[in-house]
Parts: structure tokens; C-alpha cells; sequence
């Protein structure tokens, strides 16, 4: 057989995928029956949903990609008979993605709701995982939490990345989910080369050895709060001058973006990568790093922070977040970003003696253990068959 596409990067081979994904669906399986895992949408440019699903075949989930919602129109008659169907939703940015009021933006979410309620009478689960409570720069508000509310109140089963998660659900939305599955975000070993140790990475960046370097990794965004960080920074040099902030991320055309920019370009401290990295640099900037910093304003999870971990680095966070949670308290740090001296001492008190000290390390190294993507894989589609089989 002769495959000449990447399975699952083109909506034409929408069909091709998914009946062949299911040739190795275990139909003899009367404990666990097969069951089409179709989630929607899908992010090719990151490994997250590929290591969440990486060891779902072994408890008979197929993962099927979906693209477009409307898809599932021609997918769904295409199974085969008899075979579960449980449509798992993640990021809810294609909703009202294109709205420019309002009123359409309630019309968009009408749909949607009216699309699940669809689904369901035909005999499909509905699975959501809650990467944020809101989108990060939210327009529509109002419509944004109802569309949320939809979920709530729709979904058979909601993933959490943390148990505090439920309480700030409870609290955002007023409402309680019926079904709740708690698995933490995984960190991302084995997705990413990391064959460099740090001369190697810190020359290949042009970083004296002797520096003392705090990354951060991602897009530059408003809501992470890079500006403010560098008013923090300022203050930082003038007591550590070893100190260097490592910068990794394309600027996204919002508010804040361009003056960053510039502030960066002419700051000594700040070692900036203005764009995306490719795969095989990932490991550069983060070997580089004694520890990571996230000045994010508010974030419920970070796929960032989990990747830095993974790399076996603390943390210095701010306390406008809940991703602090993703670490144990013997590995973070906290400073509160809208005090520049505040934060400018948590992160220079030690002189970098605390990221660096071995307990700190280890105390990393024994919490990611846990987090190995097959790991967490494993144990999720176990609790998801837990509670979504006696629904069959």
C-alpha cells in the first residue's frame, strides 16, 4: 500500500485516514469495544494532541483527526457499524473565529450548540478538554462564557489539567460538569531533539558560560506580560549583572508586539529569537537556561512551562496565573508582576544558587517523571473508558 500524504494533514484524505486508522481497531475486544476518537480542532504545529493520544490504541480509542466541524457531515455515515463514536473538542478559538460583532458571534455559538445537540442524537459522545477558560484576548465575553456554559452543560466528560481546575470552572461559569477526568498536561520528552548539553547550547547562542539565563519560550503575546517583565528586568541587572533573558517567539501582530520589539532589540540583557524554532533548535534555548521565567498575566495551563520542565528546568511564575500548579512548590517561584522591585528581588535573591541547587533539579526531575507523555496518556484513556463505556 502506498501512502503519499502525511495521514491526517489534508481534509481531502479526510475518509482514507480515518478507515485506515481503524483497520487496527481490536473487534474481538468484547471488554473494550472499538471506539472512532474524533477530536477537533487540530493544531499540526504542536505535538500535544499527538502525545495525549499516543497510547490510546491500546485501550481500543482510533484518534481521527478532524478539521473542520462540518466534516463530520461525510464521516460519521463512513463508519463502520457498531463502532463507538465520541467527538473530543479542545480549543474553541474556531467558533467565533471571524466574528467581528456581537450578534455574530451569538449566531456562531446558536449554531454550534445546535451542531452538538445534533451529534448527540446520533449516538456521539462529547468529550471537552479545558486548555483556558476564556480566549486570551477575549472581544465577545458575554458569548465566549456561554459558549462555555454550552460545553458544561453538552459534554459527557470534561478533562482537567489540575484539580484546583473544577473550582475555578464552578466559580467562572456556574455550572458543574457532569463527568469530570483529571490529566495533567505532559511534558513534551521525545517530541523534540536533545542530544546538546549547555557549552554547546550557550555557544551556538553566543552566551558566555558565566551568564546566568532565564528563558522564556512561546509567542509574544499580550496577555504574557513580556513588557512588563522587562521593567522587572531593568531593576534585576542593576543587582545581577550576569542576569540574561532569553527570548524565544514570534511577536503576534497585537497590542504591545512592536514596542517590545524595539525595547528588546536595544536592551544588553535580553537575547531575543523574534520567530518560531524550528524542532531541532528547541533544545538550544531551553539547555541554555538555568531556569524559565513566565510573567504571564493570567493562563490556566502552559504548554510552554510543561516543554521547560521537560527540559528539567525550575521556574519563576507570576502570580496573575493557576500554571504554578504544573510544578512542584520545591521547583517555582513566585513574583508578583505588577511590583517591578518585588519581582526583581524574587528573581535575584539567590543570586541563582536556588534554580541551580540539586534538590530544586531533582524535585523537577521526580515531577516530569510522572508527566511522561505515555504515562499520562495511558492513564487518561483509561479513566475516559472508565466513564464513558457504561454510556454505550
Amino acid at each position: 500500500m502506498i501512502v503519499p500524504w502525511g495521514r491526517g494533514a489534508s481534509a481531502g484524505h479526510l475518509l482514507d485516514d480515518a478507515l485506515s486508522a481503524l483497520a487496527a481497531a481490536d473487534w474481538s475486544d468484547t471488554d473494550r469495544p472499538p471506539v472512532a476518537w474524533l477530536h477537533w480542532p487540530v493544531d499540526m504545529a504542536n505535538p500535544y494532541q499527538s502525545l495525549l493520544y499516543s497510547r490510546f490504541a491500546r485501550r481500543n480509542l482510533t484518534p481521527i483527526r478532524v478539521r473542520r466541524l462540518d466534516q463530520l457531515d461525510e464521516l460519521l455515515p463512513a463508519l463502520p457499524d457498531g463502532i463507538g463514536r465520541v467527538l473530543h473538542v479542545h480549543w474553541l478559538y474556531d467558533v467565533t473565529s471571524g466574528c467581528t460583532t456581537t450578534s455574530q458571534a451569538e449566531a456562531a455559538v446558536d449554531a454550534f450548540a445546535k451542531r452538538l445537540d445534533a451529534l448527540r442524537d446520533r449516538g456521539v459522545r462529547l468529550v471537552w478538554t479545558v486548555h483556558n477558560l476564556l480566549p486570551h484576548e477575549t472581544v465577545h465575553r458575554a458569548t465566549e462564557t456561554r459558549l462555555r456554559q454550552v460545553m458544561l452543560a453538552g459534554a459527557d466528560v470534561v478533562h482537567l489539567m489540575h484539580d484546583s481546575h473544577l473550582d475555578i470552572l464552578r466559580d467562572t461559569f456556574g455550572a458543574e460538569p457532569r463527568r469530570v477526568v483529571i490529566a495533567p498536561h505532559p511534558t513534551f520528552a521525545g517530541a523534540y531533539p536533545d542530544w546538546v548539553d549547555r557549552p554547546a547550547a550557550r555557544s551556538h547562542l553566543g552566551i558566555p558560560l558565566g551568564a546566568r539565563v532565564l528563558v522564556t519560550f512561546g509567542q509574544v503575546r499580550p496577555y504574557k506580560g513580556h513588557g512588563d517583565f522587562l521593567d522587572a528586568l531593568d531593576v534585576a541587572v542593576r543587582h545581577d549583572p550576569r542576569l540574561r533573558w532569553l527570548v524565544a517567539g514570534k511577536v503576534r501582530e497585537e497590542a504591545g508586539g512592536p514596542e517590545f520589539m524595539r525595547r528588546a532589540a536595544e536592551h544588553p540583557a535580553v537575547i531575543f529569537h523574534p520567530g518560531f524554532a524550528s524542532d531541532t533548535d528547541v533544545q538550544y534555548f531551553l539547555r541554555a537556561a538555568d531556569a524559565a521565567v513566565y510573567p504571564y498575566r493570567s493562563s490556566l495551563n502552559s504548554g510552554a512551562l510543561a516543554l521547560t520542565a521537560g527540559f528539567g528546568l525550575p521556574a519563576y511564575v507570576s502570580t496573575g496565573t493557576t500554571i504554578g500548579g504544573l510544578l512542584p512548590d520545591a521547583a517555582l517561584r513566585r513574583f508578583d508582576l505588577s511590583d517591578p522591585d518585588k519581582t526583581a528581588e524574587t528573581i535575584t535573591e539567590s543570586g541563582g544558587a536556588w534554580e541551580r541547587a540539586e534538590p530544586v533539579r531533582a524535585a523537577v526531575r521526580d515531577h516530569v517523571e510522572d508527566l511522561a507523555p505515555a504515562k499520562v496518556s495511558a492513564r487518561f484513556a483509561a479513566e475516559l473508558r472508565r466513564h464513558l463505556d457504561p454510556l454505550a
